[in-house]
């Protein structure tokens, strides 16, 4: 009885096997049939365009040849047409998707600066600002390329816009890949070493930083100029894992209220 159970197991199994490769076997098929297909279709495409063109054919035109209509401008409207079909139809397809928002994420959201265009900086805060997701929830941090005077006038609108959330500020000498233990080290020999918890070999600021921007709600951070990615790499590195996720926006951008919302989904 054994003998015969086992036996029809292998022999479920190859029926399996066998039906799987049968299987793989159509759809490379197809897929090579969809291939041959689409190209005879773009060769016959291209073949009428080259006979109309040659041709001189026009499908419409005015008087004395200033405007016309040919092959190529009725291609281009179907394409217009079937494009903006498939369109509606994946949008509806993924509105009737869409679940609700849980509203149980927590969010970490990054701002990028820069330079930035007073005005365009402005409306971008106003825009987090308004942001229709659970203030509890959401952990904004704007991080300033450079940490000079020209750049102040960017904390300061942070300041202002957020001033009601109690923000966070600081000012960061340097960034976390440009620190230097050799000039703690001559600090320390020059007795300014700072504090007993000073360690020579790490930046005492970058703890100052963490700490703030993984205990603050709102927080502004000026640092040595490095680039975008430095950027970007402080407030992922600061955040770490004390938030879900990270949305991450530049200066200049001006964001839907729901667009967090959204992502989350």
């Amino acid at each position: 009885n054994n003998g015969c159970v086992t036996c029809k197991f292998q022999a479920k199994g190859t029926a399996h096997q066998n039906k799987m490769k049968l299987k793989h076997s159509l759809k490379k098929l197809g897929n090579i049939l969809r291939a041959i297909l689409t190209f005879l279709f773009a060769l016959l495409v291209l073949g009428v365009m080259v006979w109309a063109y040659v041709e001189g054919y026009q499908l419409a035109t005015s008087m004395y040849g200033i405007i016309s209509f040919g092959f190529y401008g009725l291609l281009l409207s179907l394409h217009v047409l079937v494009q903006s079909l498939f369109a509606l139809i994946e949008h509806r397809r993924m509105k009737s998707r869409t679940k609700p928002c849980s509203y149980t994420k927590t969010v970490g959201f990054t701002i990028s600066a820069y330079q930035e265009d007073p005005s365009y900086l402005r409306e971008c805060l106003n825009s987090v600002k308004a942001l229709q997701y659970p203030s509890e929830l959401l952990r904004i941090v704007m991080v300033i390329d450079g940490n000079s005077d020209d750049d102040r006038y960017m904390m300061d609108m942070f300041r202002e816009v957020f001033t009601d959330q109690d923000p966070g500020f600081f000012v960061w000498k340097n960034n976390y890949h440009t620190w230097d233990p050799t000039n703690a080290q001559q600090d320390e020999e020059m007795g300014t070493g700072g504090d007993a918890d000073y360690v020579i070999g790490e930046d005492p600021q970058r703890k100052e930083v963490e700490h703030l921007i993984q205990t603050k709600q709102c927080v502004c951070i000026m640092q040595k100029w490095g680039g975008k990615r430095e950027v970007m790499y402080t407030a992922f590195k600061a955040l770490g894992s004390s938030v879900d996720y990270i949305q991450v926006c530049d200066s200049d951008t001006k964001l839907d209220p729901l667009a967090t919302v959204e992502l989350c989904k």
